[in-house]
């Protein structure tokens, strides 16, 4: 039987890769950490502009992946396509590790939170998306498993395999930080003072979390100089936050469905607490388990909450709690129905609900997130990935577009610090400063929007002239000589230019035209090309 087990997950990986296929979108701020891998692997140094140490990513974990494959010659986005896929079906292993731990003598109840994770749209949409989500969703399911586990057999190995996964996991994200607290309790409260072999346990977890986490801090210490990514500096800075997190999971909890978050809360406290109820509605088994999924879940939106939630669409954020939610869930379901009627039937039917309910949930959540605009997300400033995936193609496009007219000493400065400047390969300051010291502590507050809240000033965003200045939103149709003219750049020695972006360039459906600013001397020596129209300096 356990081949057929087996066998059965393999086809629901196999059809979350399928659904993920379909959404054929890679995020433009994957390419942040596409330039850092290709600085490491072809110029041995992890940095986003040459010659400038700064941590302008959050998972060193997947950087460092990403440099691996580009060493041995493997492009890097087919390197993020390949490891994204791989971590997905990764997920679906450490989601039957979980279940089992949850509910070891009801092995075949497990493909129901396989389903239901299956068709789920955030896991889909991510899944080829090109950051290291997919990856924290399997690294965050099998340390929760892994840390019960050791806890349960309380023998060497099973710690030192927990110590390792959660390690990994951290260096993945830094929520991943939670499992080191919630393992260092599980795996602690089972050391006796008066048994070496607990301590030889808890050494066994602790130490790839001193070799792994640890030699990495040192690392970032000695190499970027403070102890904390660039990027904290920026995500937790401007007023609001808190406010505007709580109604990103508000919004979030209504896509997802109430009933169904009400019914994924109620299960994870049944679980949890259940040791206090009365003998015939007591869980079993798993109890340790769900109370680490419990904590690790809040832990995990409050910090959510903290930051502002995201500006991204399909809950990046909130997919390493999918596994654990739906696991938890469908244990609660068969225990309460063992428990009312005395059989698996009506449990049954309750799973095959819970799978109906949450596939028509997901089903029209992703048709809203695929759509180029969409007013429901408007008020929180969420970006459709259908936006998402054609603005990242057409900045790629503009920067293989640069990369054709590029010249030495030029240089950009754009806050779509993706695509644009890893298609260009050229310097750029980023002006939300995510790659940026002096930005990400001292820029303009601009708002509240998650890694937007900062903006270069004008005096630092001039000091460093940069050839190309990309200000404005996209001008298509073209302007037809219209171009935009501003007294003030036209004093600092810049002109408005338009370009044409044909097909090819972007890999899209239709030419384009886009407008920014260029030093004079510079744009001066784009005239007379068919595919520019400059400014005058004069009006």
């Amino acid at each position: 039987m356990l081949w057929q087990r087996r066998a059965f997950l393999a086809l629901a990986a196999f059809f979350a890769l399928t659904q993920a296929k379909h959404y054929d979108f890679f995020c433009d701020d994957a390419f942040i950490a596409l330039r850092y891998a290709k600085n490491l692997s072809e110029h041995g140094e992890l940095a986003y502009n040459l010659g400038q140490r700064v941590e302008g990513f959050t998972s060193p974990l997947w950087v460092l992946l990403l440099a691996a494959a580009g060493r041995i010659g493997v492009p890097l986005m087919s390197a993020a396509r390949v490891l994204g896929g791989a971590a997905t079906i990764l997920t679906f292993g450490a989601l039957a590790l979980f279940w089992d731990e949850l509910e070891p003598d009801d092995p075949w109840f497990g493909i129901v939170p396989a389903i239901a994770l299956a068709g789920s749209a955030p896991i889909a949409a991510w899944t080829f998306g090109g950051l290291e989500t997919p990856l924290f969703v399997a690294l965050f399911t099998l340390g929760l498993a892994l840390v019960a586990r050791a806890a349960r057999r309380r023998d060497l190995r099973s710690s030192l395999y927990a110590g390792i996964t959660v390690a990994f996991c951290t260096l993945c994200r830094p929520e991943g930080a939670t499992l080191i607290a919630i393992g260092s309790v599980a795996v602690g409260l089972t050391v006796s003072r008066k048994s070496a072999s607990g301590w030889h346990r808890f050494l066994a977890w602790a130490l790839p979390l001193a070799l792994v986490v640890g030699g990495y801090e040192l690392f970032r210490l000695r190499y970027y100089g403070y102890p904390l990514p660039n990027t904290f500096y920026v995500k937790t800075s401007g007023d609001g936050l808190w406010q505007r997190g709580t109604s990103y999971l508000a919004f979030a909890a209504s896509e997802f469905g109430w009933p169904l978050v009400c019914a994924y809360v109620l299960s994870f406290a049944y679980l949890s607490l259940g040791a206090r109820l009365p003998e015939r509605w007591r869980p079993r088994t798993g109890q340790l388990l769900a109370r680490s999924a419990s904590v690790a879940s809040i832990v995990h939106l409050l910090y959510v909450a903290r930051v502002g939630g995201d500006f991204l669409d399909l809950y990046r954020f909130l997919t390493p709690l999918l596994p654990a939610a739906a696991c938890c869930l469908t244990s609660a379901v068969l225990r309460l129905c063992s428990a009312i009627v005395g059989s698996a039937r009506f449990a049954i039917i309750a799973c095959i609900s819970y799978v109906l309910i949450n596939g028509a949930y997901q089903g029209t959540m992703k048709d809203r997130a695929t759509l180029v605009a969409e007013s429901s997300r408007a008020a929180l400033h969420l970006e459709p990935l259908g936006w998402t995936r054609l603005y990242g193609r057409r900045w790629a496009g503009i920067g293989r577009w640069l990369a054709e007219i590029r010249t030495p000493g030029d240089s950009t400065a754009v806050g779509a610090a993706g695509a644009l400047p890893f298609y260009a390969e050229l310097p750029n300051l980023d002006l939300f400063g995510l790659n940026d010291l002096e930005i990400a502590r001292n820029g303009r507050i601009i708002g509240n929007r998650p890694g937007h809240q900062r903006f270069a000033t004008m005096d630092y965003l001039l000091a460093q002239k940069p050839t190309f200045v990309f200000m404005s939103p996209e001008s298509t149709p073209p302007a037809s000589g219209r171009l935009r003219y501003d007294r003030y750049w036209a004093s600092q020695g810049y002109l408005p230019i338009e370009i044409r972006v044909e097909r090819e360039l972007c890999r899209c459906d239709e030419t384009f035209y886009h407008q920014f600013l260029v030093r004079r001397e510079r744009a001066d020596s784009l005239r007379g090309r068919a595919d520019v129209v400059v400014g005058s300096a004069v009006r």
